[in-house]
Formats: structure tokens, sequence, C-alpha cells
């Protein structure tokens, strides 16, 4: 199976155009509260705990973004495996006529509608949007002053 990997990012570049635009965020911060500016001053922290703090963020969404595109990967090639031979023909035909992104989210797609799973989820999603609406209804006042008239 053709496949693109999931990229890893680039280390932040908290360049001095990004350094100054953080200066001026908490000038900002400080000039709100005059009275306040040396209590609001002593909580802000500096360019490099911000810079830490964003790397730290960064680091966190790639971790957790490459480990759900490799759930999705795994879980989908096992569902894969379990078609049938007629389905797993198309599921690959499919696959190898895709012209979109080759990431795993994809992959899923095409695969969760070869296999009817994305047709019961739909099914399952509308017959939950149907009960959700018939309690709201039910739980409605009705028009009873109008109906008086």
């Amino acid at each position: 199976m053709r496949f693109t990997r999931f990229g890893r990012h680039d280390p932040i570049n908290f360049n001095t155009r990004r350094q100054a635009a953080f200066a001026r965020k908490q000038q900002r911060e400080r000039d709100k509260y005059p009275l306040f500016a040396d209590h609001v001053a002593a909580e802000q922290h500096s360019p490099d705990e911000e810079f830490a703090r964003r790397q730290r963020r960064s680091d966190n969404l790639e971790r957790t973004t490459r480990t759900l595109h490799a759930r999705i990967w795994r879980e989908k090639r096992a569902v894969y495996f379990s078609l049938s031979v007629e389905q797993r023909a198309e599921v690959r035909a499919k696959w190898l006529a895709w012209t979109g992104p080759t990431t795993a989210l994809y992959y899923a797609y095409i695969v969760d509608n070869a296999s009817g799973e994305a047709a019961r989820r739909a099914e399952t999603s509308r017959a939950h949007t149907l009960e959700v609406r018939r309690r709201v209804l039910a739980n409605m006042p009705e028009q009873a002053a109008l109906e008086m008239a």
C-alpha cells in the first residue's frame, strides 16, 4: 500500500520579529491595567520561557498527531485484511486510483466506504439525531394560550 509518512515538525523559529511581537503583547497587558502594571509584570514570563512553552506544545501536538495517524493506519489495515477478496480488490483499486493525499485518514475513508462502516455510522447518527429531536419536541411546551383563543 502506498502512503505518505507523516512529517516531523520543524523546531519553533522564535526569531527577533516574534520576540518583538511577544514583547508588545506583554506591554499591552501591562498597559491594560496601569494601576497594576507591576503586578501584571511580575506574573509575565520571559521570552525564553515562552519559547520553551511553544516548543513543548509543538512537540506534544506532533506526538499526538503521529500517534493518531499510526493508530488509524493499523486499525484500518486490520479491517482491510478482514474484508472479502472482492472488497479488498475494490479498496486496492480505489487506493491506487486515489489522487489526493495518501495519508491514513484518506485510507480510512476508502476502507470505511468499501466495508460499509461509513453507512453504519451514518445510520446510527441519523437514529440518534431523530431520538434527540423526539425528546426535545416532547419537552417543548405546547402553545396552550393560542389554542384557547
